[in-house]
């Protein structure tokens, strides 16, 4: 058992740790599970560290997105093993299958928070995915909507840490320096050999 000075609380260590929905995870050390506290992404009660986002829908998404694109990168065509935010997580982006793509990790990681606008004019990659393509058509609208639903939407509706840490910076004003984009050009090695990519379901 651990005290936790700042709520004069003994945690036990390690700390258990569970979903909105009373699932299991594994637990945590009392460390992190004071910091998810701190962070706005979880509450203490009973000694039980309650996640106030839900991660198994976060990996159902995943899945799903992954079948139904087939591992196949949207971005570049490669073989793709990650998915991706359309509309990036600290832009607003949600985790529903209307905001993701898979993505290889090279164009994953080179997007870093660009939106995809950005993203493309640093690549001259021409994606026919149709999820990209819908957000480029309104990109800028899109965009100022996420962020305003961002706000009114609760934490419970996050699917991810990443989505509930970029809630919290929201809502306590620590946001702005989440979207910063790298400068200019992609932080990574990207594919640009094929510049149109077919979307095949």
């Amino acid at each position: 058992m651990v005290a936790d000075p700042s709520t004069a609380v003994v945690l036990p260590d390690p700390v258990p740790v569970v979903d909105l929905d009373g699932r299991v995870f594994t637990p945590c050390t009392p460390e992190k599970a004071r910091q998810n506290v701190e962070q706005g992404l979880a509450v203490l009660e009973g000694g039980v560290l309650r996640l106030r986002y839900r991660p198994l829908a976060y990996r159902r998404a995943v899945r799903r997105v992954l079948r139904r694109d087939g591992y196949r990168c949207a971005w570049c065509g490669g073989f793709g093993s990650t998915v991706d935010h359309v509309i990036p997580v600290c832009w607003g982006g949600r985790t529903v299958p209307d905001n993701l793509v898979v993505a290889c990790r090279a164009c994953n990681h080179s997007r870093h928070n660009a939106l995809p606008s950005v993203f493309l004019g640093w690549t001259g990659m021409r994606p026919t995915h149709p999820v990209i393509l819908r957000v480029l058509r309104d990109e800028a609208r899109l965009v100022q909507e996420a962020l305003a639903a961002l706000d009114r939407r609760p934490v419970e509706s996050c699917l991810s840490k990443e989505e509930a840490q970029v809630w919290a910076a929201r809502h306590s004003g620590t946001d702005a320096a989440l979207r910063l984009e790298p400068p200019g050009t992609s932080a990574t090695k990207v594919r640009t050999t094929r510049t149109t990519v077919a979307y095949i379901p």
